[in-house]
């Protein structure tokens, strides 16, 4: 990977942290917000593959842990797993439509809050209600801005050729 392309995701995911930190707060509807850091992540991985992806969840995770002292390592886990496994669906490796982009950040989702809530312990009927009342919506609410996203994106790339 150039230095270039280095930069230009290192700028993506931390710019996805701030917002996630300061201005998602602000779109939150009954605690339900959406979850910028796996829409980045999902970018990464699907450009730079396993090993970058890889290395972007576990930079997102360790600074998102710093804020999350009960689970601690549950988002480093989760994040770093998921973009490793999205990074097998490299751009270079196989084509990526928009619509399978936002399956594989559907897929990204709900693998991420499964591991998350595993690793952080949660068992039983708590497991199940975050997995409905939290998960669930959460994923909806983050599905319909990271299709935007990968929408205006892949116009962006197509503009750019």
């Amino acid at each position: 990977m150039n230095v270039r392309g280095f930069m230009l995701d290192f700028l993506i995911l931390t710019g996805a942290l701030v917002l996630q930190q300061t201005v998602v707060s602000w779109f939150s509807t009954g605690g339900i917000r959406p979850d910028l850091l796996v829409i980045a992540l999902t970018a990464v991985a699907l450009r730079r593959g396993p090993v970058a992806g890889l290395y972007a969840g576990v930079y997102l995770g360790l600074i998102q842990d710093v804020y999350a002292v009960e689970a601690m390592g549950a988002n480093v886990l989760a994040k770093a797993v998921v973009g490793y496994a999205l990074g097998f669906f490299e751009e270079k490796v196989m084509k990526v439509m928009a619509a399978t982009r936002v399956f594989l950040l559907a897929s990204a989702l709900i693998l991420h809050d499964l591991i998350f809530y595993m690793a952080a312990g949660y068992r039983g009927l708590f497991f199940r209600d975050a997995l409905l009342f939290q998960s669930l919506p959460s994923a909806v609410y983050t599905l319909v801005l990271g299709a935007l996203v990968f929408y205006f994106a892949v116009g962006f790339k197509a503009r750019e050729n």
